[in-house]
């Protein structure tokens, strides 16, 4: 979907905010174009406009940045390049002294609102475009938008809990001192959204379309709603819906979902895509490439960053590194460790604090000559994630013996053990509670730094008593029940609006 992202920032710098061009000489040049920009755009200006719903995923406040530092956050590791207070808000977060002015829970509160209201753009005006783009197409901009708003909002909800539910377009005339929406409502309206998404998108896309959120993609989103709300019924039979499409697979080798070369595969449900070579400034918030590669490359004397060389900012602890099981596959593409070779250069495990750094989202395709510039697209939905949530639900639902039936390849045998079976371990069996402990690892494990899951698996085992235990197992004996399940509501946002109050318990 690469040329997707191009379109995003044309709606971006021309469309939104009014700039000029032919189209836009004929309109208001002082104001945001809504209505009249569904009725009398061309085709591909409409389609620029869902484009631009897409954008806010690349920022740093959501998927460049501020999801995977909630792997930091997890436990799985630590800032490990505090020069000059570098990540001091996430150190806070991980070691749970974070108080309301933290400016990691302020982008992470901040980095959906944009996203959610050009999605609510999106479905308050797109009808009206039908004779332009026929009806097809108006009802395939409607999924995307139903999407990417429950998107949006499934990661606001787990993050902060009560949040303020918008499903209309908010303008600077409106009142937008409004109050938290209880989060039973706000999931309500995610499921609704989700719903509503599978049945108005195909169940692929072709050539330049790919990247685009399909029904696969509501239907897995779906599902860890559901296993995160412990409706294990729900999550089943709305996860066969996605096997029964035969769309999706596992890649053959686990190196294939994070190798630029082989994005939006056959495991892919949904990834935020990333390219290399845009025209913006590295910080500017319509740049297009990944920050992944230049601030978790190795802090070491050769640049396998862009032209800023490595940053060093993920020191993985030795708890993660040494709890993978003897001669699983996983390892040499996750953490970088002693005996690694990456691009020439053998690891030195003193580059770190802690001997081991993260390498899963290394690009080889990177280049030098431009910073924060990764083309390596960055995972939302795997189907692993999703076998994994298939094993769970079976077995809490006490179908145990379908949930690790034996496996002899990705393609056979029961979820648990297809997904082992592709890191090349044997086949798990056991009761019920040794299966659940041994999903447990197997989602640590398998989706490793990908964007906050083994955050929000943490907070959600046993009502966070499972995090409490792990917390306190590392040396972290400040995280607290309920405190630290969520983030607090930034105080900056409270101030513009005391009808956010009260904020969340402990904050």
């Amino acid at each position: 979907m690469k040329t997707i992202i191009k379109y995003s920032i044309l709606t971006l710098t021309t469309f939104l905010f009014g700039q000029c061009n032919d189209y836009l000489n004929q309109l208001p040049t002082d104001q945001i174009i809504t209505e009249d920009f569904f009725r009398s755009g061309t085709p591909a200006e409409i389609e620029s406009a869902i484009n631009s719903v897409y954008q806010p995923l690349q920022s740093s406040y959501m998927y460049n940045l501020r999801m995977w530092t909630l792997d930091i956050v997890a436990g799985e590791g630590r800032v490990g390049n505090e020069a000059g207070g570098n990540g001091l808000e996430t150190v806070q977060l991980s070691n749970f002294t974070t108080t309301s002015d933290n400016n990691g829970a302020k982008e992470l509160w901040r980095g959906p609102w944009r996203g959610i209201n050009r999605a609510n753009w999106i479905l308050n005006n797109i009808d009206i475009s039908q004779n332009i783009v026929g009806a097809d197409k108006v009802t395939q901009y409607k999924g995307e938008a139903h999407f990417l708003r429950a998107l949006f909002y499934f990661n606001l909800v787990r993050l902060f809990g009560d949040v303020p539910l918008f499903t209309r377009q908010q303008m600077a005339s409106d009142n937008l001192k409004v109050p938290r929406t209880n989060k039973d409502i706000v999931y309500q309206q995610i499921i609704k959204d989700l719903e509503d998404a599978s049945g108005e998108l195909p169940e692929m896309f072709e050539s330049e379309n790919i990247g685009r959120a399909t029904s696969g993609a509501a239907l897995g989103l779906l599902s860890k709603v559901y296993l995160t709300l412990e409706q294990y019924d729900k999550v089943i039979s709305t996860i066969e819906q996605i096997m029964a499409s035969n769309v999706y697979s596992l890649n053959t080798n686990y190196a294939y979902n994070f190798d630029d070369k082989r994005e939006n595969g056959p495991e892919s449900l949904f990834e935020v895509q990333y390219e290399k070579g845009s025209p913006y400034d590295p910080f500017d918030i319509l740049n297009q490439g990944g920050w992944h590669n230049e601030f978790l490359a190795p802090l070491a004397p050769v640049n396998i960053g862009g032209s800023w060389g490595n940053f060093g900012w993920f020191h993985v602890y030795p708890e993660f590194a040494e709890s993978f099981e003897p001669n699983d596959k996983r390892k040499a593409v996750s953490v970088f460790s002693a005996g690694d070779v990456y691009q020439g250069w053998s690891y030195d495990p003193a580059v770190s604090t802690t001997g081991y750094n993260v390498k899963k989202f290394m690009c080889a395709n990177y280049g030098t000559t431009k910073a924060m510039d990764s083309p390596l697209n960055f995972p939302v939905l795997r189907y692993a994630d999703v076998l994994l949530m298939y094993a769970e639900a079976l077995n809490e639902l006490g179908r145990t013996t379908d949930a690790c039936a034996p496996a002899t390849g990705i393609n056979d045998g029961g979820p648990l053990n297809r997904v082992r079976f592709r890191a090349g371990l044997p086949n798990a069996s056991g009761n019920q509670t040794q299966i659940r402990e041994i999903i447990r690892h197997e989602r640590r494990i398998e989706l490793a730094f990908e964007g906050g899951h083994r955050w929000f698996d943490l907070i959600r085992y046993d009502k966070g008593e499972y995090a409490k235990t792990f917390f306190h197992s590392i040396g972290k004996t400040n995280f607290t029940l309920p405190k630290h399940l969520l983030l607090p509501v930034p105080i900056d946002d409270i101030d513009a609006n005391p009808n956010l109050l009260p904020n969340n318990e402990g904050y």
